[in-house]
């Protein structure tokens, strides 16, 4: 399938997912801001919060330092050379995203800011329609059987 064209729902544009989490953070603590100040309508949890969103960046740091010790790409739209299939890739096939959604809901929890809880649910819904498709299809074309008996064994989130 070498030099296969992705069909044009794959060619889009899209936020790298960093940068969509950062700025689904800022407008979430702008509106909060400028809706509610400094005020947690549903109170917050500095410790647990904290404790989640330290869990989440971790998880993402585990996922990125496998990448980067096997010498493929860690960028979404980058081609891959090497399957990763231990560490966090044991439980998830995409890790990193499921760090930042951990990272973004403690921070919420942390704050008590309920729209940064709302923007970790964007986050995970564009990144389940726009990047995931993406990267799984590039994936399967790559490593081919490899990668499928991989996806069938592990689940996509967790």
């Amino acid at each position: 399938m070498a030099g296969a064209v992705e069909p044009a729902s794959l060619r889009r544009v899209r936020l790298p997912p960093p940068l969509l989490a950062f700025a689904l953070i800022a407008m979430a603590l702008a509106m909060h801001a400028l809706v509610l100040g400094r005020a947690a309508p549903l109170g917050r949890s500095p410790i647990g919060g904290t404790v989640l969103a330290l869990a989440g960046f971790g998880w993402m740091l585990w996922a990125a330092w496998l990448l980067r010790r096997e010498g493929t790409t860690i960028r979404p739209a980058g081609q891959p050379t090497v399957l990763i299939e231990e560490g966090p890739y044991r439980f998830g096939r995409h890790p990193m995203y499921l760090g930042m959604a951990a990272a973004m809901l403690g921070l919420a929890l942390a704050l008590g800011v309920p729209l940064l809880a709302a923007g970790a649910v964007a986050f995970v819904v564009v990144v389940r329609r726009v990047h995931i498709p993406f990267e799984e299809a590039r994936l399967q074309r790559t490593f081919g059987g490899w990668y499928s008996d991989y996806a069938a064994h592990v689940r996509r989130w967790f």
